[in-house]
């Protein structure tokens, strides 16, 4: 059923189980997100009191290693248009997907969007999700990722054309909710 719908169970079904103080981590399991990142993740919310935390390709100390061109392209292009259009202070990496969730906030969201917190399928749904996190009014923060492709395990599912025209897709419909004043969270389903 794509990421979308393994993000929304994953994430939801965490969110269950969870005491408010708890953090959840999401991240891929394909060796290209480093697991000791978790702790520094985890401080960033226990201890500075971020809501979320994004392991993120643009802070000083990142790196992106073995990713083709155009996805690095792709990449760069997405962090300026989401820059851009939704700015959320903290926020540099709208589309990566490792990162840590206090449960409270995932509480929180699921309370204000109910099944319309998940609406996206594909890679575009970590944006998505990041957008609607954002208009909560919840603290971000991120850590640096040194991000190794080189070490995936197979080859990547991302079809890079259709996941380009949904990010548009997704930006063009969240603005447009956006300019005619749709700036606050839809009621709950």
């Amino acid at each position: 059923m794509g990421l979308g719908a393994a993000i929304r169970d994953a994430l939801c079904g965490a969110a269950r189980r969870c005491e408010p103080s708890d953090v959840i981590v999401a991240m891929d399991a394909d060796n290209t997100h480093p697991p000791e990142l978790i702790p520094a993740m985890v401080a960033c919310i226990e201890r500075e009191g971020a809501d979320v935390v994004i392991a993120s390709r643009y802070r000083p100390g990142s790196r992106v290693v073995g990713l083709g061109r155009v996805r690095l392209l792709m990449s760069g292009a997405a962090r300026v248009l989401y820059r851009a259009l939704f700015p959320i202070p903290g926020v540099r990496d709208y589309t990566c997907g490792y990162r840590a969730y206090r449960a409270s906030a995932l509480h929180r969201a699921l309370e204000v969007y109910g099944d319309g917190l998940f609406e996206e399928a594909g890679f575009e749904a970590m944006a998505d999700l990041l957008l609607k996190l954002g208009r909560l009014g919840l603290g971000f923060a991120e850590v640096p990722l040194v991000l190794r492709y080189d070490q995936k395990g197979g080859a990547s599912k991302m079809k890079v054309a259709r996941t380009a025209w949904r990010s548009i897709r997704l930006l063009l419909t969240r603005r447009l909710r956006f300019w005619h004043g749709v700036a606050t969270p839809p009621p709950r389903r």
